[in-house]
């Protein structure tokens, strides 16, 4: 007999939309509940709005996440086995049956722990477990050195690996990451229950090369709201645009040396820790600091093209898209997964992505109107804005679950 899903259980470390993961796990919570029953479990609030007016049952434990929790011990503790989320997780269970109900875990790592696991499975409860970045396999859960700015090839949780100060704070916090991973992996990679979803092939690839025992596995893309969707005429504009955090991994420092070697107009929207050195050290480059989407129209409608620099393995980049589906050309590092986007010449162009100067090629490869108009009209045509609609992300959520529900038939 074939099961069906009435109920699904969305785990989040956080109750408001905190990065790319929680707002994932919040838009397609809500999504869902016109559907099924809904129930949302984080660890850290307050509770947002969105969720508040929506249908979505939530359950807020009111914890601190363990960046910001000036107890560092109880930091600590809660990072390693968060005993209260399991306790009230498996109260929150009592209320399901595992015959028709889904649990979908989105992010544990800040708040919620890996302690959850052991409780899902005593309950017999089927999970999906959305991989939105790296922390299944890495301790510090980008698979990159942070002190030495470069991607990080060290087999996982190897004595090298345990060895190498790669965290972008200490040492000492490196530590307790190897804890963490250790207790994760004693907790979840033995677990039948898991379905893992991945949400680009290139963070597949990277994941099963350093986790190669994963069985069941999908695969979903990350949704997009495009409903205010226009098209930029790029040939008639002079600015080369960057958007996202001021940090040496997102290879802002690349953006600056490129864009002031070609003698171009540039801007930088974002903020983050080398904002004020940045701003001070290129006054070519206009810094307007972070700014919601509705306002940075008025930059879109003046780029050229948009550079996403980002030297680390980031799992599914939604800025480039975007910008993809206002016809924007992109200029895309050859580091991260949006180069499985890149139509070279097409849509937008790779570059080796430590390189200012081979930045600085394609910039001026790109000063040919003839050619941005070209791209510019085939981005805009052929962009299908539907593969990543909410609807259809929603209809394939359900297939997976449904399949995931009733043992992977």
């Amino acid at each position: 007999m074939v099961k069906k899903v009435k109920n699904v259980i969305v785990i989040c470390d956080f109750a408001y939309i905190e990065g790319g993961a929680s707002r994932v796990a919040h838009e397609s919570a809500i999504a869902l509940s016109k559907d099924y029953h809904v129930t949302l479990f984080a660890a850290v609030g307050p509770v947002s709005d969105e969720l508040q007016a929506s249908k979505v049952n939530v359950v807020c434990l009111g914890q601190k996440d363990i960046l910001h929790d000036k107890n560092r011990l109880h930091a600590v503790l809660q990072g390693l086995w968060n005993k209260e989320a399991k306790e009230k997780l498996s109260k929150v269970l009592n209320h399901f049956s595992c015959e028709d109900t889904i649990v979908h875990v989105h992010t544990w790592t800040k708040g919620i722990s890996s302690s959850i696991f052991e409780v899902l499975e005593e309950k017999g409860f089927q999970v999906a477990l959305t991989t939105h970045d790296y922390f299944l396999v890495c301790p510090n859960g980008g698979l990159y050195n942070y002190p030495h700015h470069h991607i990080c090839e060290i087999p996982p949780m190897s004595g090298t690996c345990i060895r190498t100060n790669c965290d972008a704070r200490n040492y000492g916090h490196k530590l307790f990451r190897v804890c963490r991973q250790k207790i994760q992996n004693d907790h979840i990679r033995p677990r039948k229950n898991i379905s893992y979803i991945f949400i680009s092939d290139f963070a597949s690839t990277q994941l099963l090369r350093r986790y190669p025992s994963i069985q069941k596995h999908y695969f979903l893309e990350n949704p997009i709201n495009f409903t205010n969707r226009f098209q930029v005429e790029c040939d008639k504009n002079p600015l080369y645009l960057y958007v996202g955090r001021l940090t040496d991994d997102k290879g802002i420092r690349i953006f600056c040396e490129g864009v002031t070697k070609a003698h171009v107009p540039a801007a930088v929207i974002g903020k983050g820790v080398l904002y004020e050195e940045l701003k001070e050290k290129y006054p070519n480059i206009e810094f307007a600091g972070w700014k919601e989407k509705k306002d940075m129209v008025p930059y879109l409608k003046q780029t050229r093209c948009f550079v996403f620099p980002s030297t680390y393995y980031e799992a599914s980049p939604l800025t480039p898209l975007e910008m993809l589906a206002c016809g924007i050309p992109c200029i895309v590092s050859d580091k991260n997964a949006s180069k499985d986007i890149i139509e070279e010449g097409k849509n937008g162009f790779l570059y080796d992505g430590y390189q200012s100067d081979a930045l600085k090629q394609v910039i001026e490869r790109c000063q040919e109107d003839d050619l941005i108009k070209t791209m510019n009209t085939y981005i805009y045509q052929t962009f299908d804005t539907t593969k990543y609609s909410m609807d259809n992300h929603i209809r394939h959520l359900k297939e997976i679950y449904q399949s995931i529900l009733n043992g992977g038939d």
